[in-house]
C-alpha cells in the first residue's frame, strides 16, 4: 500500500465544488485503446451540466510504455455527449480528435456538477468571506497534516528515512551509524597471482594488524576480471580502536578466496561528523544482503562470492511446481573444482522446505566486439589514445558482466558507456558471435550467459578528418490562438510548411533559436503564437537533445548538417 499526500490547491479545489453542489474525484477509466476518443463509463450523477475539472495522465513521448505524464485536460481537449439511449442527456467524455488523449486504460478523476443539484445554502464564495477564509484555513490545516502522514509514512523506509529515524531502520538488521571520532581507514584488496573471474568481499570483513587493532569494512566489493585491486573504507571495531599507520593493515582474519593481500595506503583518521545517511542506507543494504538467508537474492549472492562462479541465474517453479527453484552457474574456472563449494553454499542458504533441481552448467555464447570511434576536433595520439580505448574497453566489459543469463546486449547502452568519454564524439559497436552474423544487439538464450573473447578498434577517425554527413531532427509543441473562423487543420498546416522550410535555412552562422522560430511561424490573420508556452527540441544523430524556449536556447548546426521536422504539436489555447 502507497501514500500519496494531498496538497492545498487540490483540497480547496475539491471543498469549493463541494460546498456548490458538485461531484468532487469520481474515478473513470480511460478507453482502452489509443485510437477510441468515447470513455466508456457513464457519469454516476447524470445528466451533467458541466466538467470542472478532469486529470490523468497522458502517454510520455521519451517513455512510451512507461506510466505516463499527469495532465490536467481543459475543454479543448474533451466535451460532454450523450448516450445513445440518451442523447441530450449528458453522462459521457469525449475527447477531441486534435486534443490531447489520456494514456489507453489510465485513471481519470473528474469533478463535476450534475444538471439536478439540491438548493445551497451559501451564496458568497468570494475571497475574503466568512465561509471561503474558514474553508482555506481548513485546507491549510489538512494539508499540513496530510504532509506530517507522508513524513511518518517516509520514516518507515530505508530509502526514505532521515536522521533517528533512519537509525531506528536500520538498527532490524543490525547496522548503528558510525558516530563522530571513530577512526576510519582505508583499505586496499589485492587479487592473488593467477587467479581470475569477480573476486567478492563481504561487508564487515575484518583485517588487524600485528597488534590486533581490528578494523570492519563497511561494504561489500566487487573486483571485476579487469581489476587487481579494490579500495574500501573500513572503520574501527569501536570508539576506542587506535588509528593506525600506513601499511601496518595487513592481516585477514578470515581466507577469502582469490584476495592476495590487503593494506591500508594510507594512516587511519578519526570522523569529523556522525556518518551520512546515504552512507548508512548503503550499509544497510549489504549488511541485508550478506546477512540473509532463505531468499533468492542471498542466495544469489551467496554463490558470487565463490571464487570460480562468474555468474548465476536462478528460476522459481521451472517446471510449473512449486516450491522448486533451478540454479544455473557460469564458471570462470573448471566446474568440477567449484561444484562441491556451489552445493555446500546452496545448503547453507537455501530457503527451507524449497528444492534445488540439479545444478547446471549455463551455456556460454562467445562474441567478439568491434569498436569503431570518431574522435572529437582533431582527436588524439599516442599514450592518449592507448589511455582512451582502454577506458572504453573497460566500460564495455563492465556493461557485458552485468548482462544476466537470458538477456541482451544492446546497442543503445554500449554507445552510452563509451560516449561517457567527451573525446568520443560518436561510435559504431558491431557484436560478432563465433556462430553467427555480425548483430548490433544481442538476444542471449535462456540460461545462456555472454562470454567476450576480445574487443578490436579497426577504425579510428576523427571529426576534422571526416566528412561530414549528419541529420538532426526538430520538433516539438507550438501552441497557438486560433483567429475566428480558422481551423486547427489549416493552421497546422501553415506552420508545418513554414517551419520545414525555415529548418532548411539553418546552417552555422545561421542558428535555430525560438525567437527566429516564432518569426517564422507568424501569420496573424489565422493564428497567435504563445511565445511563453513554445517548446521546440532538436535530436541529433548521435542522440543528444538541445531544447529551445522563449529567449532560452541556440542550436548551430554544423557543416554539413541537415535539419528535419519530426513531431510538431500544434496545440490549441484558449483566450485573446
Amino acid at each position: 500500500m502507497s501514500y500519496v499526500p494531498r496538497i492545498y490547491p487540490e483540497i480547496v479545489r475539491d471543498l469549493l465544488t463541494t460546498l456548490t453542489g458538485g461531484t468532487v474525484r469520481e474515478t473513470l477509466v480511460a478507453p482502452a485503446h489509443p485510437d477510441d476518443l468515447l470513455v466508456p463509463v457513464k457519469l454516476k450523477e447524470r445528466p451533467v451540466r458541466r466538467i470542472s475539472h478532469l486529470e490523468g495522465v497522458v502517454p510520455d513521448p521519451k517513455d512510451p510504455g512507461g506510466e505516463g505524464l499527469p495532465y490536467r485536460f481543459t475543454t479543448a481537449d474533451f466535451e460532454l455527449v450523450g448516450s445513445d439511449d440518451a442523447p441530450d442527456d449528458k453522462s459521457m467524455i469525449r475527447f477531441r480528435e486534435e486534443g490531447q488523449r489520456p494514456k489507453a486504460g489510465s485513471i481519470l478523476t473528474v469533478n463535476y456538477y450534475p444538471v439536478q443539484t439540491p438548493p445551497v445554502p451559501i451564496t458568497d464564495l468570494n475571497i475574503g468571506s466568512v465561509v471561503r477564509t474558514m474553508m482555506e484555513t481548513f485546507s491549510r490545516e489538512l494539508a499540513l497534516a496530510y504532509q506530517q502522514l507522508d513524513f511518518v509514512y517516509r520514516s518507515a523506509f530505508l530509502d526514505t528515512a532521515e536522521g533517528t529515524s533512519l537509525d531506528k531502520v536500520v538498527a532490524l538488521v543490525g547496522v548503528s551509524r558510525t558516530p563522530a571520532r571513530q577512526p576510519v581507514v582505508k583499505l586496499r584488496f589485492t587479487r592473488r597471482t593467477g587467479v581470475g573471474g569477480q573476486i567478492t568481499v563481504p561487508a564487515n570483513t575484518p583485517v588487524t594488524d600485528e597488534n590486533g587493532t581490528r578494523y570492519l569494512t563497511q561494504n561489500a566489493i566487487t573486483m571485476e576480471p579487469y581489476e587487481n585491486s579494490r579500495d574500501i573504507l573500513a572503520r574501527g571495531e569501536n570508539a576506542g580502536t587506535s588509528l593506525v599507520e600506513a601499511g601496518t593493515l595487513t592481516r585477514l582474519e578470515t581466507l577469502i578466496a582469490g584476495v592476495g593481500g590487503v593494506t591500508n595506503p594510507e594512516p587511519a583518521y578519526a570522523l569529523a561528523a556522525p556518518e551520512p545517511d546515504d552512507d548508512l542506507r548503503r550499509r544497510a543494504r549489504n549488511a541485508l544482503q550478506g546477512n540473509a538467508r532463505g531468499t533468492l537474492s542471498a542466495l544469489r549472492f551467496g554463490l558470487l562470492a565463490i571464487d570460480g562462479v562468474k555468474d548465476v541465474a536462478i528460476t522459481e517453479h521451472p517446471n510449473g511446481v512449486a516450491g522448486e527453484i533451478q540454479i544455473d552457474i557460469a564458471y570462470s574456472a573448471e566446474a568440477a573444482e567449484v561444484l562441491p563449494l556451489v552445493q555446500q553454499r546452496v545448503e547453507e542458504l537455501r530457503p527451507a522446505g524449497v528444492r534445488v533441481l540439479p545444478i547446471g552448467e549455463a551455456a556460454r555464447k562467445h562474441i567478439s566486439v568491434q569498436v569503431a570511434l570518431t574522435l572529437a576536433g582533431e582527436g588524439v595520439r599516442g599514450a592518449e589514445l592507448d589511455a582512451l580505448k582502454q577506458g572504453a574497453q573497460e566500460r564495455l566489459a563492465a556493461y557485458f558482466k552485468g548482462i544476466a543469463p537470458g538477456g541482451i546486449a544492446r546497442r543503445s547502452q554500449l554507445l552510452a558507456r563509451l560516449m561517457e568519454d567527451a573525446r568520443i564524439a560518436d561510435a559504431t559497436v558491431m557484436l560478432l558471435p563465433v556462430d553467427g552474423e555480425p548483430v548490433s544487439d544481442l538476444q542471449l538464450a535462456q540460461g545462456e550467459v555472454l562470454e567476450v573473447d576480445g574487443y578490436s578498434f579497426p577504425a579510428l577517425t576523427s571529426e576534422l578528418a571526416s566528412t561530414l554527413n549528419i541529420t538532426s531532427v526538430a520538433g516539438g509543441t507550438i501552441p497557438v490562438r486560433l483567429m475566428a473562423g480558422v481551423t486547427l487543420a489549416e493552421a497546422r498546416s501553415a506552420i508545418e510548411t513554414a517551419f520545414v522550410a525555415h529548418l532548411a535555412q539553418r546552417a552555422s552562422d545561421r542558428p535555430l533559436t525560438a525567437d527566429g522560430i516564432i518569426a517564422a511561424l507568424r501569420d496573424e490573420t489565422r493564428y497567435v503564437i504563445v511565445r511563453e508556452e513554445l517548446v521546440v527540441t532538436v535530436e541529433t544523430s548521435d542522440g543528444r537533445f538541445a531544447q529551445l524556449t522563449d529567449g532560452i536556447g541556440t542550436y548551430e548546426p554544423v557543416d554539413g548538417e541537415k535539419l528535419e521536422m519530426g513531431t510538431l504539436a500544434v496545440e490549441p489555447r484558449e483566450g485573446n
